[in-house]
């Protein structure tokens, strides 16, 4: 146990995974920012740091200097007289930097956690950010009414293309950056800030695939790469989905990259979560055309 009671906090790189992989363990958490592949992959963008108090694993975000945010400390939640003073250090730590202390991406399990503790805080619900959880039978199978227009588009797809599935690996990962690549060019990334962000962040999973022991496939349409996909086991009982990129000008692609990886690669799991929509309208169009069972619902939480 580590009962270091002050924050002192550290830069993000690979050899920190097996400490992140041992907290995000316990906590069996299900919301996707919450692995080490997120924090790895988004750490110089968000400029993501971390430190260990009283056992908890804590990590603020810097990506506004001037209003930087933590997620909720993470590791054992029954320990809760060591969580409260987690939650002090924290706070403390802000105000000395002078920031307004702000706790975000903090799911509906941990915001039931923090009511226990009895401390006074305010919650603000985060649409944006609500992860959009789906039943791995569902997606792979594509079975009932709902999902029709799915099945037909990759009926439509199989009638005018062949297509031959394989799972990433050490030789192929420089197709998965090609098709990365002008799936950047198509949508005029070097104007966007974001895509820019994206980009670099899905070459830095690439790079680092598989130190980052990650699971992926690629679809070759007619003998050529033309998608691909990554995911991981997030919890127990989900996988995440943190990559999926495909030529948008061959119909039903999407659909059937989705269907497949989930099919062949998460059988033995019961959801798959497929992340947030982040306000932006065609997203959510896409990920609710999908049918999610539910959300993990997430909230911007600052104590009194």
């Amino acid at each position: 146990m580590l009962q270091t009671t002050t924050l002192k906090l550290s830069e993000i790189n690979l050899d920190h995974k097996i400490i992140f992989d041992s907290y995000f363990k316990i906590a069996d958490l299900k919301v996707s920012e919450l692995n080490f592949t997120n924090f790895f992959m988004w750490r110089n963008y968000y400029k993501n740091r971390y430190g260990i108090v009283n056992d908890f694993l804590c990590i603020i975000s810097m990506l506004d200097e001037n209003q930087p945010f933590c997620f909720f400390p993470i590791g054992d939640y029954s320990r809760t007289n060591e969580l409260k003073s987690t939650l002090s250090v924290l706070k403390e730590y802000f105000i000395e930097m002078g920031w307004q202390f702000s706790m975000r991406r903090v799911s509906a399990d941990q915001l039931a956690v923090l009511k226990d503790l009895g401390l006074c805080y305010e919650s603000v619900e985060d649409r944006d950010n609500f992860d959009y959880l789906y039943l791995v039978k569902s997606l792979s199978t594509l079975a009932g009414k709902k999902l029709d227009g799915k099945r037909n588009h990759i009926n439509k797809f199989k009638k005018l293309h062949t297509f031959e599935y394989e799972e990433i690996n050490q030789d192929n990962i420089s197709a998965c950056k090609d098709i990365l690549e002008n799936w950047c060019i198509q949508r005029d990334y070097t104007t966007q800030s974001s895509l820019i962000a994206e980009r670099i962040a899905n070459l830095e999973l690439l790079d680092n695939y598989m130190s980052l022991n990650l699971k992926g496939a690629i679809i070759k349409v007619d003998g050529v790469p033309e998608a691909f996909t990554v995911g991981e086991q997030l919890n127990s009982d989900t996988a995440v989905i943190h990559i999926e990129k495909a030529n948008a000008n061959i119909q039903g692609l999407y659909p059937l990259i989705n269907q497949q990886f989930v099919a062949n690669q998460w059988s033995d799991l019961v959801y798959v979560n497929r992340e947030q929509d982040l306000g932006l309208e065609g997203l959510r169009k896409a990920k609710l055309s999908y049918n999610p069972v539910g959300f993990v619902e997430k909230y911007i939480v600052t104590l009194c």
